[in-house]
């Protein structure tokens, strides 16, 4: 009897450690599918015709709502967009001249706090392929530091001196009256005369 109670609690305690092990196995076996369920990826590559950023997150838990925030260095690209199971967009043509460092911020309802690596950030970098054109600039002509001449002064037409007036003539004294009277007598004696003569002819 007491040796078969001893084989009966070996056997009982060989079952509860196979229980414990399968039960940690299967644990373990759920974790691994809930983890490798979730697909994250990210890709950005340069080329001549622009950097070109690819985001594609698969098989995330339906039952909740997911995000995803998307930036170009300090540059939003698209804000924070809720998600089901699967999201998959793709930014062409981005400036190929510079560096990109691309981030994207996924949140997942079934892991808020990352613990589970659910919820992290993506990131991706690309460097400048193109190499930008020259800029051209417009130089200003060279500036003098001499002072510009200046205009000739307007030239003034002087008029000559005009002649000054005769001064007049000095008074002598004599009067121009007694001329005229010593003609006016002559005069009058002349005519006097003739007509004397012509009567005595007459006579």
């Amino acid at each position: 009897m007491a040796h078969s109670s001893t084989t009966r609690r070996r056997f009982g305690a060989a079952l509860s450690t196979l229980g414990v092990g399968v039960a940690a196995a299967a644990a373990l076996v759920g974790m691994a599918g809930t983890a490798s369920a979730h697909k994250p990826d990210i890709k950005a590559e340069c080329t001549d015709k622009g950097t070109v950023l690819q985001v594609n997150l698969e098989n995330y838990d339906s039952r909740g709502s997911n995000t995803v925030k998307i930036m170009d260095g300090e540059t939003v690209l698209l804000d924070t967009t809720e998600f089901k199971q699967n999201f998959s967009q793709s930014f062409d043509n981005l400036d190929a001249t510079v560096d990109h460092v691309f981030t994207a911020d996924v949140k997942a309802h079934d892991d808020p706090d990352g613990s589970k690596g659910f919820t992290k950030v993506l990131t991706a970098e690309a460097k400048a392929c193109v190499t930008p054109p020259p800029t051209t600039t417009t130089e200003a002509p060279p500036t003098s530091s001499e002072a510009p001449p200046a205009p000739p002064a307007p030239t003034t037409t002087t008029p000559a001196a005009q002649p000054a007036p005769a001064p007049p003539l000095a008074e002598t004294g004599a009067s121009v009256a007694l001329p005229l009277g010593i003609g006016a007598v002559l005069l009058v004696g002349g005519g006097v005369l003739l007509f004397v003569v012509r009567r005595r002819s007459r006579a």
